[in-house]
C-alpha cells in the first residue's frame, strides 16, 4: 500500500518509523526548517530529520493552499495519507485524493480535547485520564468518526512531557492495527459522540504567569501541564523564577493568596480557597532548574514576603 505521512514534531516520530517498516511511503510531509536556539540556526524538524535518515522523500512546504503544491500531492496517487501533529490544516480537497482517505492520529480521549493542545489542557483540568485516537479525517477540527482508540491514567506526577511520551508511542501503536484493519475493511469508522466535546485551545505566553488566587491543586495541574514548555513563572522579592515541582497539601490559612507561610526544604504558598502549594522546583532565568532549599541558600526571603508582586 503506497501511503504519504505528514507530521513535524518528536511526538509523530514513532508512527512514522512503524509505518516505514511496513508500507511504501510516496513522500513524507513535514512543516519547514526554521530559526531556533540562541543563534538562530536554521534547523529541520524531528520529522524531516528522520525521514532523511530512513532515505524517504521529504516535502517541506509553507502552505498547503498553492496550486502548484497540491498538483504535485495528486501525481503521487496514495492510497492513504496518514497525519500525526502536522501543524497546517489541510484543504478539504486533499482529503478526496486518497482511495482510503486522510487518517489522523490524536493524543486525547475525543472527543473532550479537539484542537491543539490536548496533552496540556488535559493535565491542567485535572482529567485522570487521557489517551489516543485514530479517525477518519474530515473539513472540522477533529471531528471524524474513529477508527481506534485506547485510554491511559494520568498519573499525579505526569507532567506534559511524561505523557506526550506515553501517548507518541501508543498513537504509533494503535495507529498500525487501526490502518491494517481500516484499510482490509475489518474495521468501520464510528461517528464522535455529540457530549463532551471539549476544545483544547493554543497555549498563550501569558498563561504561564501563575494566579495565586486559583487553589494549590489548579496551580500544581498547571506547573506540571505547562512543563516543559511553555513554563510557569512568579515574580517574587528576589526577581522571577521558573516554578518547576510543585504539590498541594492539607494546610489551610488565613493569609492572602501569594503569602509565604513557611520555608525550609520546601516553600509553602498561600492559594486561593485557603489552600497550601508546596514548592519543591525553581529556575532562575537562564540558569539550571534547583531544590528548593538550594534556591533559599542565595537569596533573603521570608515569612510573609509575596509572590506575584
Amino acid at each position: 500500500m503506497n501511503l504519504i505521512f505528514m507530521g513535524t514534531p518528536d511526538f509523530a516520530v514513532p508512527s512514522l518509523k512503524l509505518l516505514a517498516a511496513q508500507y511504501n511511503i510516496l513522500a513524507v510531509y513535514s512543516q519547514p526548517p526554521r530559526p531556533n536556539g540562541r543563534g538562530m540556526k536554521t534547523i529541520e524538524s524531528p520529522i524531516q530529520s528522520t525521514a532523511k535518515k530512513l532515505n524517504l522523500k521529504t516535502m517541506t512546504p509553507h502552505t498547503l493552499k498553492s496550486d502548484d503544491v497540491f498538483e504535485e500531492y495528486k501525481k503521487l496517487k496514495p492510497d492513504v495519507v496518514v497525519v500525526v501533529a502536522y501543524g497546517l490544516i489541510l484543504p478539504e480537497k486533499y482529503l478526496k485524493i486518497p482511495k482510503f482517505g486522510c487518517v489522523n492520529g490524536h493524543a486525547s480521549n475525543l472527543p473532550r480535547w479537539r484542537g491543539a493542545a490536548p496533552i496540556q489542557r488535559a493535565i491542567e483540568a485535572g482529567d485522570t485520564t487521557s489517551g489516543s485516537c485514530i479517525m477518519i479525517m474530515e473539513k472540522g477540527m477533529d471531528t471524524g468518526p474513529i477508527l481506534l482508540s485506547k485510554k491511559i491514567n494520568i498519573e499525579n506526577n505526569d507532567t506534559s512531557k511524561s505523557l506526550h511520551d506515553k501517548l507518541s508511542d501508543l498513537t504509533a501503536q494503535i495507529l498500525e492495527e487501526a490502518l491494517y484493519k481500516y484499510t482490509k475493511g475489518i474495521l468501520l469508522p464510528q461517528k464522535q459522540e455529540i457530549e463532551g466535546i471539549k476544545y483544547a485551545h493554543k497555549i498563550k505566553k501569558i498563561e504561564s504567569k501563575i494566579d495565586w488566587n486559583l487553589t494549590a491543586v489548579e496551580i500544581s495541574n498547571k506547573v506540571r501541564a505547562f512543563y516543559p514548555f511553555p513554563g510557569t513563572f512568579t515574580n517574587g522579592p528576589n526577581g522571577l523564577i521558573k516554578i518547576i515541582t510543585t504539590q498541594s497539601n492539607n494546610d489551610v490559612h488565613d493569609q492572602p493568596p501569594g503569602t509565604i507561610l513557611n520555608i525550609g526544604k520546601k516553600i509553602f504558598v498561600a492559594c486561593g480557597n485557603k489552600t497550601t502549594l508546596e514548592i519543591l522546583e525553581v529556575q532562575k532565568p537562564g540558569k539550571n532548574i534547583i531544590s528548593a532549599s538550594a534556591y533559599l541558600n542565595g537569596i533573603k526571603l521570608s515569612v510573609g514576603d509575596k509572590f506575584g508582586i
